[in-house]
């Protein structure tokens, strides 16, 4: 009885849930949107293939000659391509395209022979690769895929000292007196730095007694570097950086200029296109002299460094810019007089010296205008990796030779030479610059590009022109007239944190501004921008 009772009230409730009213299909609201997706998050190398695709390099034809942009490689930091913590020769081929796209028409390699140091300047094995950097397969494709982008690529020859580690030098210390005469080894020691061997005699080793001196004037010796130079130019490389040619014969100015007179001769008889920069690091007018042997370019150490001529021109509030022009012409000239063929090398900074965003008071803006005064100036422009992004880096070297800030990922330039103090870059990475028109990079990458579209600024001459200013820092205002074969412009630059006004003749054909700000022009008064360089036509 109970059983049938709960039956028939079950019945009653389900009868009443059917009964119950029910919702028109009218009122039942249905989402059509479809689900949010993610962003999708791209990695470091698409983001830069996208770059490089969205800016591609204007085609401007650059003659041949002088005048070219050389971008200096330390690769042991530049990028790594294994994971294995150091960078290598694969990784700056797969950072070809990046360097084309910034205007650069050639590659300084700094050493890449086998050593027992991470620089390299001690060199074992002037015929090989070193094996942490990768093999000579790896180097033969790094040329290969050079030359389809037109890109030069020139290595840096140590021929003032060897390794001690050398079979030449270990020949040496065992008595062979073949391979003593190839090393500056005498009974007494001599002035600078020298140190004692086990039988007596001393060795001359001006950097560190690892690094033994070499010999220059032996003629055996000569025959061996002259195996070498052709083995390289074969190769395809396009020249070579000579390291520390003030030292070939330490105090001995005359003797140094004939060591470089054969390495000239030598190398252009192998190839007569060959270029050749050497280091003579002297901020005197002495260092035109070194133009005499035929060397095509010498680094201009004058203008470079917190030192020199450019720097003081930006921070010293009475230093004139035409001052600055002044001089620049003045070294043109000196460079010319001793050889038409030759050219200035002008450079910021290097691998031997602070990074420049230290001395430039980590401020953009002077940052910017230092390097814009600097890759517009007569010559062939060398840029040390990483001043592209304003990387720091002072002290010891390893720290000037810090990874490469590609991206914010630690592995995509290995972990920076043994020893190194970890740096802490003011301003961010390559890829995150390349994102910002305002960025360091783009204004670098904007000079460098500058320096294609008008072939005077890279080989033309120098000569300072007058105009009336109207409004502004007289001082830090001036005019460079830029001539050389039918190309011909004006330079005026305004160095200075207030806009100017001048009165000047012609059209705005391009500038660059550290403030991101345009230059006008009206009824021929120009006005400049803070820290800035107007073209004009």
């Amino acid at each position: 009885m109970r059983k049938l009772f709960l039956l028939s009230f079950v019945a009653l409730l389900l009868l009443a849930g059917c009964s119950a009213e029910q919702p028109a299909i009218s009122d039942i609201s249905i989402s059509t949107e479809l689900p949010t997706e993610e962003p999708v998050q791209l990695s470091w190398t698409e983001r830069l293939a996208l770059d490089l695709e969205n800016n591609p390099l204007p085609d401007y034809s650059l003659p041949e000659g002088n005048g070219k942009s050389w971008y200096e490689v330390f690769v042991w930091s530049y990028r790594d391509s294994n994971g294995d913590g150091v960078g290598d020769i694969n990784g700056v081929t797969q950072s070809l395209d990046y360097i084309q796209n910034m205007g650069f028409d050639g590659i300084w390699l700094m050493p890449v022979h086998p050593s027992p140091t991470y620089h390299k300047y001690d060199v074992k094995d002037y015929y090989a690769i070193d094996p942490v950097y990768g093999t000579m397969e790896d180097f033969d494709n790094l040329l290969l895929e050079c030359k389809k982008r037109n890109i030069s690529v020139i290595m840096d020859f140590v021929l003032n000292h060897t390794s001690d580690e050398h079979p030449w030098f270990l020949a040496a210390k065992a008595g062979d007196e073949k391979y003593r005469a190839y090393y500056h080894i005498q009974e007494e020691a001599g002035n600078g730095q020298w140190k004692q061997l086990s039988d007596g005699s001393f060795y001359e080793c001006q950097f560190w007694d690892k690094m033994p001196d070499l010999n220059l004037y032996n003629e055996d010796l000569r025959l061996e570097f002259t195996e070498m130079f052709k083995f390289w130019l074969d190769k395809g490389v396009a020249g070579f950086r000579l390291d520390a040619v003030k030292e070939y014969e330490t105090g001995n100015v005359a003797a140094n200029i004939e060591i470089l007179s054969w390495i000239n001769e030598t190398v252009k008889s192998i190839k007569p296109d060959a270029y050749i920069v050497g280091e003579n690091w002297d901020t005197t007018s002495g260092i035109y002299r070194y133009y005499e042997s035929g060397i095509d370019s010498f680094f201009s150490f004058p203008f470079a460094n917190a030192d020199g001529i450019t720097a003081k021109t930006i921070i010293m509030a009475d230093r004139p810019v035409t001052e600055y022009i002044q001089k620049l012409k003045e070294s043109d000239e000196a460079v010319k007089a001793e050889s038409e063929t030759a050219t200035r090398a002008q450079f910021f900074t290097n691998h031997d010296n602070a990074r420049s965003v230290g001395f430039m008071r980590r401020n953009a803006e002077l940052f910017k205008t230092a390097w814009g005064m600097t890759i517009l100036e007569p010559g062939d422009l060398f840029i040390y990796y990483g001043e592209e992004i304003a990387m720091s880096g002072s002290g010891k070297d390893e720290n000037k030779r810090a990874p490469f800030y590609w991206t914010d990922e630690e592995s995509a330039a290995g972990n920076g030479p043994p020893d190194m103090e970890q740096q802490q870059n003011t301003f961010s990475s390559v890829i995150d610059q390349l994102e910002d028109e305002n960025s360091i990079l783009n204004y670098i990458r904007k000079a460098v590009r500058l320096r294609h579209k008008y072939p005077n600024i890279g080989r033309g001459s120098v000569e300072l022109t007058d105009m009336e200013v109207v409004s502004g820092n007289e001082v830090k205002i001036g005019g460079a007239v830029r001539t050389w074969e039918d190309y011909s412009n004006t330079i005026v630059y305004n160095i200075s944190d207030q806009p100017a006004e001048v009165k000047f003749s012609g059209k705005i054909a391009d500038f660059l501004s550290a403030t991101g700000t345009e230059p006008t022009e009206n009824n021929g008064v120009f006005s400049l921008p803070p820290y800035s360089m107007v073209i004009i036509n």
